[in-house]
């Protein structure tokens, strides 16, 4: 029963060691915050009045739709978002940006504007490499 016993601590000990090597070796140190990010654009008319209600189109540079969600009613008037943290799978984390272009029209006047936008390692959030602010309905 004794030797019974300390091949069972044995294999417990091997089982425990394997755990801790497993858990210690990890290839990348990903920690994602609660935060969530998102990339806002505010489009004015020939005046400089932020302009509401516009019909908005997102694609990416294949020429892809990209269903992005728009609160207008939670940022302010004129405020349409162009990219979130939920497109984080098609970043590449290469170092490379990803072109987004951004559309948005009345249905007579359009105004648009291309942005680049790139992924930490881990994929946690976007971040803009470049892009307007501001985009002029004409």
């Amino acid at each position: 029963m004794k030797i019974f016993k300390n091949q069972i601590n044995i294999i417990s000990y091997l089982i425990l060691a394997f755990l801790f090597v497993s858990c210690s070796t990890v290839d990348e140190d990903c920690l994602c915050t609660m935060e969530y990010r998102y990339t806002l654009v505010t489009v004015v008319d020939t005046l400089g009045v932020p302009v509401d209600s516009l019909t908005v189109t997102i694609k990416d540079k294949d020429g892809d739709e990209l269903n992005v969600q728009q609160e207008s009613s939670l940022f302010g008037v004129g405020k349409y978002t162009v990219l979130n943290d939920s497109f984080t799978h098609i970043m590449c984390v290469c170092g490379t940006p990803q072109k987004i272009y951004f559309f948005a029209t009345d249905g007579n006047r359009v105004a648009n504007g291309e942005f680049m936008f790139n992924t930490d390692d881990c994929k946690c959030h976007i971040n803009k490499v470049s892009g307007p602010d501001t985009l002029v309905l004409r």
